[in-house]
């Protein structure tokens, strides 16, 4: 799953630092495969058992034990800090959009 390239051109438009829109755009890339990988009806973020589950059937991610640990650790990360940006806007988690998550690094810049 990547995320698409008006997503990028969007984050790469606002005036953030380098270093927080590249942030940005791994986030809103977990908060895309998040997405993909839960069924949930209450938009919640998957547990940590589907996020296992969907990162083992990634071919690229499935053959390397390394890589997965650390794979899952990044979407753990993302997963609170999500969830953070969900509780400011009261929203559920998947409910997120790209502006939400930009006016949360904003936010987050400007403090």
């Amino acid at each position: 799953m990547s995320i698409e390239a008006d997503t990028i051109a969007r984050i790469d438009a606002t005036l953030l630092p380098q270093l927080d829109r590249h942030h940005l755009r791994l986030l809103a890339h977990c908060l895309a495969s998040f997405r993909e990988m839960s069924p949930d009806v209450d938009r919640a973020l998957p547990n940590v058992a589907l996020r296992r589950q969907w990162c083992e059937q990634q071919p690229v991610v499935a053959d390397d034990p390394q890589f997965l640990t650390l794979l899952l650790d990044q979407l753990n990360n993302a997963a609170q800090q999500l969830e953070e940006v969900a509780d400011t806007c009261s929203k559920a988690p998947l409910d997120l959009s790209l502006d939400d998550l930009i006016a949360a690094a904003e936010r987050r810049c400007r403090s």
